[in-house]
Protein backbone atom coordinates (compact mmCIF):
# COMPACT_ATOMS: atom_id res chain seq x y z
CA UNK A 1 0.00 0.00 0.00
CA UNK A 2 1.76 3.25 -0.90
CA UNK A 3 1.53 6.04 1.25
CA UNK A 4 2.62 9.75 0.98
CA UNK A 5 6.12 9.57 2.13
CA UNK A 6 6.11 13.12 4.01
CA UNK A 7 3.19 12.09 5.30
CA UNK A 8 4.71 8.72 7.45
CA UNK A 9 8.60 10.04 7.82
CA UNK A 10 7.52 12.06 10.75
CA UNK A 11 5.14 10.21 12.47
CA UNK A 12 7.37 7.32 12.73
CA UNK A 13 10.30 9.21 13.33
CA UNK A 14 12.64 9.48 10.59
CA UNK A 15 13.33 12.73 8.69
CA UNK A 16 11.96 12.20 5.08
CA UNK A 17 15.50 13.27 3.79
CA UNK A 18 16.23 10.06 5.22
CA UNK A 19 13.53 7.91 3.77
CA UNK A 20 13.58 9.01 0.25
CA UNK A 21 17.75 8.05 0.97
CA UNK A 22 16.93 5.01 1.66
CA UNK A 23 14.53 4.39 -1.01
CA UNK A 24 16.92 5.21 -3.30
CA UNK A 25 19.45 2.61 -1.86
CA UNK A 26 16.66 0.12 -2.14
CA UNK A 27 16.15 -0.15 1.38
CA UNK A 28 12.50 0.41 1.04
CA UNK A 29 10.02 0.04 -1.99
CA UNK A 30 9.24 3.68 -3.16
CA UNK A 31 9.09 6.68 -5.52
CA UNK A 32 11.09 9.73 -5.08
CA UNK A 33 10.51 12.16 -8.27
CA UNK A 34 12.59 14.89 -9.20
CA UNK A 35 14.49 14.41 -5.64
CA UNK A 36 12.39 15.85 -3.40
CA UNK A 37 10.79 13.90 -0.62
CA UNK A 38 8.47 16.87 -0.23
CA UNK A 39 6.66 16.24 -3.11
CA UNK A 40 3.05 15.27 -3.22
CA UNK A 41 3.54 12.47 -5.75
CA UNK A 42 6.57 10.75 -3.24
CA UNK A 43 5.77 7.69 -1.77
CA UNK A 44 6.67 4.71 0.06
CA UNK A 45 5.41 1.04 0.39
CA UNK A 46 3.78 0.15 3.41
CA UNK A 47 5.04 -3.02 3.68
CA UNK A 48 8.11 -2.79 2.69
CA UNK A 49 8.65 0.09 5.75
CA UNK A 50 7.19 -1.91 7.69
CA UNK A 51 9.52 -4.83 7.07
CA UNK A 52 12.48 -2.63 6.79
CA UNK A 53 11.42 -1.40 10.48
CA UNK A 54 11.01 -4.76 12.19
CA UNK A 55 14.81 -5.67 10.12
CA UNK A 56 16.11 -2.83 11.93
CA UNK A 57 15.18 -3.40 15.03
CA UNK A 58 16.01 -7.15 14.78
CA UNK A 59 19.47 -6.28 14.18
CA UNK A 60 19.51 -4.09 17.66
CA UNK A 61 19.53 -0.48 16.04
CA UNK A 62 16.66 1.03 16.72
CA UNK A 63 15.34 1.93 20.26
CA UNK A 64 12.32 -0.17 21.53
CA UNK A 65 10.09 2.64 22.16
CA UNK A 66 10.80 3.76 18.27
CA UNK A 67 10.05 0.81 17.18
CA UNK A 68 6.99 0.54 18.54
CA UNK A 69 6.41 4.27 18.04
CA UNK A 70 6.58 3.01 14.35
CA UNK A 71 4.99 -0.27 13.88
CA UNK A 72 1.70 1.33 15.53
CA UNK A 73 1.79 4.03 12.95
CA UNK A 74 2.34 2.18 10.36
CA UNK A 75 -0.32 -0.69 11.13
CA UNK A 76 -2.69 2.45 11.87
CA UNK A 77 -2.02 3.45 8.07
CA UNK A 78 -2.62 -0.07 7.01
CA UNK A 79 -5.40 -1.14 8.88
CA UNK A 80 -7.14 1.90 6.97
CA UNK A 81 -7.49 0.37 3.95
Amino acid sequence: MKIALHQIAYQIGIHPTEMAKLVYEGEITGEVPGNNPQAKDAWVDLHSLRNFIQWRNDQGRMEEMAYGKAIRHIDKWLSRK
